[in-house]
């Protein structure tokens, strides 16, 4: 029998295989069973809001009322623990589905540096679908591009940029000032702020991806750097 070219003996008489490459482990490969799609939070970004408001063909003023809790801040699940998205046939939103959703067997965490980390979730015991996923290398991009994570992971990203330079520009203000700017950002936990609600500051009828997503922070700046400049009336920074 021929051998391989990398399979000549060791000094054990036995093959050595050290010039082999193991196949990459198979990726998670969904099987729509529904059964991670109850008993979780998703929490939201402003642009996961507005990308899942879009589908729907609505604003993020209206999509956040009618599907999340704590003012657009979190997916709303129903009495019975489940995603209201979730149908008999699958997610209803399944193109607009957060990043948190399309990482799922993994999770997504900031080490000590900062730095992105990969995490394995536990697995829901009824889950159907296949192996999970590598926690990096090719096998890790390839799952995250099968997930169409790209923009998601992008948009992520931005936000958490975005929401260092605001927590830092308001940590720069006077106390009474920093409590309303901070109402104005968030909201009160019933109706949400510029913040969430990316509608409200964006222009109106805006259906471009990127645009909404550097529009907001744009404006968002310029709201900050209003309130840094002891500006009152919105139209300073809007």
């Amino acid at each position: 029998m021929s051998r391989l070219k990398n399979d000549s003996p060791d000094p054990a008489g036995q093959p050595s295989f050290a010039g082999l490459r193991p196949s990459p482990p198979p990726a998670f490969a969904c099987a729509r069973c529904g059964a991670c799609c109850a008993h979780q939070a998703i929490q939201l970004n402003p642009w996961e809001v507005w990308r899942l408001a879009r589908r729907l063909g609505q604003a993020t003023g209206e999509f956040i009322a009618r599907h999340t809790d704590n003012a657009g801040l979190f997916l709303r699940f129903g009495p019975d623990g489940r995603c209201g998205f979730l149908t008999p046939t699958g997610c209803a939103v399944h193109p607009a589905r957060p990043l948190a959703c399309r990482l799922y067997p993994l999770g997504l965490e900031a080490d000590s540096a900062g730095q992105e980390v990969f995490t394995p979730l536990p697995r829901h015991p009824q889950c159907q679908g296949g192996a999970s996923p590598a926690l990096a290398g090719a096998a890790l991009a390839a799952y995250l591009a099968g997930q169409g994570a790209g923009p998601w992971l992008a948009a992520q990203r931005a936000y958490v940029v975005l929401a260092r330079e605001l927590e830092a520009g308001l940590a720069g203000l006077e106390p009474p000032a920093r409590r309303r700017a901070e109402g104005e950002l968030l909201g009160d936990g019933r109706e949400p702020g510029l913040w969430q609600d990316l509608d409200r500051v964006g222009e109106p009828g805006m259906n471009d991806p990127a645009a909404a997503l550097s529009g907001h922070a744009a404006r968002l700046r310029r709201w900050l750097a209003g309130w840094r400049a002891g500006a009152k009336r919105k139209d300073a920074y809007f």
